[in-house]
């Protein structure tokens, strides 16, 4: 295949924030792409997410600023609460804006990922469809999904977690090829457990 005649097709596993970011930029680009998601429903779980410049001009680029901007509330400080004795912390972001051209915005999960939805069609995500084993032939890679399909593509993205199908793939591959570095092959550190949670709208009076 010679890229500049003919676009690549990419296999998307994975419709987490990350496959539809590349989701919906394959779909600007008008590349071909299949993302594939093990569960049958989407899930609005998720807490708040802070975006800053990097990830606001993309959205600029997707055309879906103003979209965003109209489900976010802009962030110029970030207060550490404890239940009892008040603020103990204080970050300050009012300089962003001048620094890098965007200030900061905060946006529910669940909402920033229904915007990226919309920027999809419903045809590119198949639902419910896991993806066990990866296949490689020639210069093309075959995705092998639990109900015995297969989907043949150029270019095939995990982006399906830490401990997603795609990373154990690759893993079993490099350590038969010796390829494999020693840290990689050691358990995922962890040191702390983050309880995540979202309240609805607070009395701005009580809490400023």
């Amino acid at each position: 295949m010679t890229i500049t005649a003919d676009k690549p097709k990419v296999l998307i596993v994975g419709a987490g924030l990350g496959g539809l970011v590349l989701g919906a930029l394959l779909e600007k680009a008008k590349i071909p792409y299949t993302i594939f998601e093990r569960a049958t429903v989407v899930k609005p779980l998720g807490s708040a997410l802070f975006m800053m410049a990097p990830m606001l001009s993309l959205l600029a680029q997707l055309e879906i600023l103003d979209d965003f901007i109209a489900i976010s509330k802009e962030l110029s400080t970030f207060s550490t609460n404890h239940e009892f004795e008040g603020p103990f912390s204080q970050l300050d972001y009012s300089f962003m804006e001048a620094v890098t051209g965007y200030p900061g915005y905060i946006v529910s999960r669940p909402m920033f990922y229904d915007l990226l939805m919309k920027q999809i069609p419903a045809n590119k995500i198949l639902f419910g469809r896991r993806v066990l084993n990866i296949l490689e032939k020639e210069n093309k890679v075959i995705a092998q999904t639990q109900d015995n399909r297969m989907f043949e593509g150029d270019i095939l993205v995990g982006a399906d977690g830490a401990y997603s199908t795609i990373r154990q793939r690759m893993f079993e591959t490099l350590t038969q090829e010796g390829r494999l570095p020693k840290s990689d092959q050691e358990d995922l550190p962890f040191s702390c457990t983050c309880l995540l949670g979202q309240t609805q709208s607070l009395d701005p009076d009580e809490f400023p």
